[in-house]
This record gives C-alpha cells, sequence and structure tokens, in this order.
C-alpha cells in the first residue's frame, strides 16, 4: 500500500537530519538506493529510497541491501555532486507526497525533491537554488521534467488530512513498521513470482522429457519385431540355393515347412540380399534396445526431477529459487540441460548426441566454439562432445572416456574399436544441402580407441543410462 500524505509527514517527523551529511550513496537497482548519513548525534545511519515501483517508499533502514553490478546515470550523478553534502532542512508540503531535501554542497544549495506519487508521476529532482533542474531520476520532457527546465516545487493544498488515516504499526516507531514490513510484502510477492516462473520451469523441463518418452516408446513399439527380420534373414540364407538374382520376392518354405514370401531387392544378388536383411536386423536391435533403455532412463529421470522440484516449492526460499532459475550450464551431470546424454568425467561435462536429430541440436543451440567434438572415422554415429573450461585443458582420461562412448554409441561398437578423430566445435562445417547435422571437420586430430566396456558402464551408470 502506498504511503499517503499523513505518513510521509509522520516518518519525516521521526528523524533527525539536523548536521547530517551524505557519506555514500548505495544503488540498489533503478528504482532504489540506501543513503548513508553521518551525524554527531545519530552516528551512521541509513535512510532507504525506493521510487516508481508498487513498493516505494522513504524511511530509516538497519538492512544492508544488496548493491547493484552497473550502477546507472541518476546514481552516478548523485555520487559525484550529492555525496558530501550537508543536510540543511528537510521538509514535506502539508497534504502532498513531495519531500525537498535542501543540501550545501562546496558552498553551493542544492534541492532533491522525492515525489512519491502514484504511477508515472513519481520522480527524483535534483535542483540549484534557482529550481532549475540539474538531474531527475526518470527524464519526462511532457512534464517538464528534464535538465534545463524549472521545476515547479508542490503548493500546500486545502484538503482534509484526517482523510488519509496513518495504518496500524505495533513497532516502536513508524519508520521500523514500513521499513519492515513492506519489506516483507515485496519479499513475499517476489516469492511468488519466482515461485511461478519455477512451476513453469518444472513443467516445461517435465513436458520436455515426457515428450522425448513417447518418442523412445514408439521406437520400441516400432522396432519389437526386430527377431522376425533376423528369422526371414535365416530362411533366406537356408534356401538361397532357391533364389534367382533379379527376383523381387522369395516365396519358400520357412522351418516349419509353412510357404511364406520374404521381399527382396532384384538389383541385388541372393548373398547382398541376405545380408542386406542381417543389417538391417541389427539396426533395428541396437535402435530397439537402445530405446527400451531410453524408456528406463526417462521414466527414472521425470521422477528424479518431479521429487527435487517437490522439494524445492517445499522450502518457499527465494535464494533456493533464484539459484535453481539462475542456472545455465553449471551444476551436475544428472540436471536437465538440454538433448542429449550427459555423463561426468574427471569435472568434465561429456554430451553424447544419439540420433542426427540430437546432434543437429546439440551443435546449433548449445555447443561453443572451445567444447571438443568427437567421431568414429569411416562408421556412422553420434558425436561425442567436451565442454570447455576456462583456462583448463582436457586430461587424457577425459578424452578416453568420450571416445570409448564415441565407439559404443557408433556402428564400430561391433568390432570393439576403432579410430576416431576430433577437434574443436569452431572448426567444424556444414555440409550445404548435407543431411541434418552433418559436418566436416578441419584442423582435427586422430585417436584409435580400443573399447573398454568397464569403463563405458561406469560412465553410463553415473549419467543414469542404462547398458
Amino acid at each position: 500500500m502506498a504511503l499517503n500524505a499523513n505518513e510521509i509527514a509522520l516518518l519525516l517527523s521521526e528523524l533527525d537530519f539536523s548536521d547530517t551529511f551524505i557519506q555514500d550513496i548505495v544503488e540498489h537497482d533503478f528504482h532504489s538506493f540506501t543513503m548513508c548519513l553521518f551525524s554527531k548525534k545519530e552516528k551512521a545511519w541509513l535512510f532507504y529510497v525506493e521510487i516508481g515501483t508498487v513498493y516505494q517508499r522513504i524511511c530509516k533502514t538497519d538492512k544492508i541491501r544488496k548493491k547493484s553490478n552497473k550502477m546507472q546515470r541518476f546514481t552516478q550523478y548523485l555520487r559525484a555532486n550529492i555525496v558530501g553534502s550537508k543536510i540543511i532542512d528537510v521538509s514535506v508540503v502539508k497534504g502532498e507526497r513531495e519531500v525537498a531535501f535542501t543540501l550545501m554542497h562546496s558552498g553551493e544549495i542544492k534541492r532533491m525533491f522525492i515525489r512519491l506519487f502514484s504511477g508515472p508521476s513519481s520522480n527524483i529532482i535534483i535542483t540549484d537554488e534557482s529550481l532549475v533542474i540539474l538531474e531527475t531520476l526518470m527524464r519526462r520532457p511532457k512534464r517538464g521534467e528534464e535538465k534545463g527546465q524549472l521545476f515547479t516545487p508542490c503548493k500546500e493544498k486545502a484538503i482534509d488530512l484526517s482523510a488519509f488515516p496513518i495504518r496500524e504499526y505495533e513497532t516502536p516507531t513508524f519508520n521500523e513498521e514500513i521499513d519492515k514490513n513492506i519489506s516483507k510484502e515485496k519479499l513475499d510477492d517476489t516469492i511468488a513470482l519466482l515461485r511461478k516462473q519455477l512451476c513453469d520451469k518444472r513443467d516445461e523441463e517435465i513436458a520436455y522429457l515426457n515428450s522425448n518418452l513417447k518418442s523412445e516408446e514408439k521406437k520400441v513399439e516400432e522396432f519389437k519385431g526386430y527377431e522376425d527380420i533376423k528369422t526371414s534373414a535365416d530362411i533366406l540364407s537356408a534356401n538361397s540355393y532357391l533364389i534367382k538374382r533379379g527376383q523381387d520376392k522369395a516365396v519358400i518354405k520357412d522351418f516349419n515347412n509353412n510357404e511364406v514370401t520374404i521381399p527382396l531387392d532384384a538389383s541385388l544378388t541372393v548373398s547382398e540380399n541376405i545380408n542386406a536383411y542381417y543389417q538391417r536386423y541389427k539396426r533395428a536391435e541396437r535402435i530397439y534396445q537402445n530405446a527400451i533403455n531410453e524408456v528406463e532412463r526417462l521414466k527414472n529421470e521425470i521422477e528424479r526431477r518431479r521429487l527435487h522440484y517437490e522439494s524445492l516449492l517445499a522450502q518457499n526460499s527465494k535464494v533456493l529459487f533464484e539459484k535453481e532459475l539462475g542456472k545455465q550450464s553449471k551444476g551436475s551431470s544428472n540436471e536437465l540441460k538440454g538433448p542429449g546424454l550427459r555423463v561426468e568425467s574427471h569435472g568434465f561435462e561429456l554430451i553424447v548426441g544419439r540420433n542426427s536429430k540430437e546432434n543437429d541440436e546439440l551443435l546449433r543451440h548449445h555447443m561453443r566454439g572451445n567444447d571438443l567434438w568427437l567421431h568414429t572415422r569411416d562408421f556412422a554415429g553420434g558425436y561425442v562432445f567436451i565442454k570447455a573450461k576456462k583456462d583448463k585443458s582436457v586430461p587424457l582420461e577425459v578424452l578416453l572416456d568420450a571416445g570409448n562412448l564415441a565407439v559404443h554409441y557408433s556402428k564400430a561398437k561391433s568390432n570393439k574399436k576403432a579410430s576416431l578423430y576430433y577437434t574443436h566445435v569452431k572448426y567444424l562445417r556444414r555440409v550445404k544441402n548435407g543431411k541434418q547435422g552433418l559436418v566436416i571437420p578441419t584442423m582435427e586430430k586422430n585417436l584409435d580407441i580400443t573399447l573398454d566396456e568397464k569403463r563405458v558402464k561406469e560412465l553410463l551408470s553415473e549419467g543414469g543410462e542404462l547398458l
């Protein structure tokens, strides 16, 4: 609730500004600052000013508020021209919400008008002794509130002041009431806003995970009959002598002596058709098994994130809310930060793109120039990235971990070894009109990896992936 004229007068009546000097101005944000004051009688004390918000007020305060990272134009002016001033007089016009400070600085008189009006009328205006405006918190040319204009202070109103009651308070002074309760009201509103943002973040994460879960469940359903492909390959192999090149299908007996029809590619030899079926089987089996594992991981992750947010919201802490909402690339390896499988290796984050869509999404939106990229040479597979850390080179063990993941998530997995190339993301070049996620590396180096399944198992178990 905004301060009325009587409340402002009461606030000022409780304060003694005689022989008081302004020692410093500490800005908190665009709308608020604290004046650090000193007098022989009161010693050091603080006077808080907030303008242009629903919580705008002036009051004596005991709170040490956070200093802003970047000083605004108006605060720079105050520090250069007002700090060091002696407060000659502080007054408020009867029936108005305008406080006038008369200041002496280097032999010159300056005046500071704090207008605690509602809406866009609120402002802080600095003038010289002749009321020529020197600076304003908010420049409003249409109201004549800009540098060089002649300022017109408020005049006393003939109104019934009993229409503006002073709110009840139990603190020793009204200043303490305003400083305590409005600050609490502001904190409560801030927590409510952060809570909503956190719920939105939670809903977005859970929706993203559920979308991925549905996609993986669809793969499970699509490829669950992968053993049928192997059966077709075995039947073709057993009856290869009955098949001639150029056939687009083979009508032959299965192992139960039932007649079956198996489609063929007429452009391939019988041996090539059989090999094609076995390759399809291996691919389908790999996709199915990966999808099964991913479904389990995503279900666990959804429950983990749900419990995480449930615990966080129960604590109702502004600091914890801000910390969670401010998370970017830092955090544990299990934090949800985007597509791909994420694991930790010796303090470095490894990210695996397991298909062309994830590879492309990671390259476009999640990787930076100094991040390291690895990929198997001569074998199709996912991209593996090592997130760069400032002023730290990638240790050999981290490189070997990433290399093993690159082999594990490639068609070289069955060979147990592969040659890889790696380079920084900034040296990758997209292929014009190429497939999704396709890149050409430059400045690359070579790395030969013999698959260490124990190492991979440890990495994936830490990252939540099930083998």
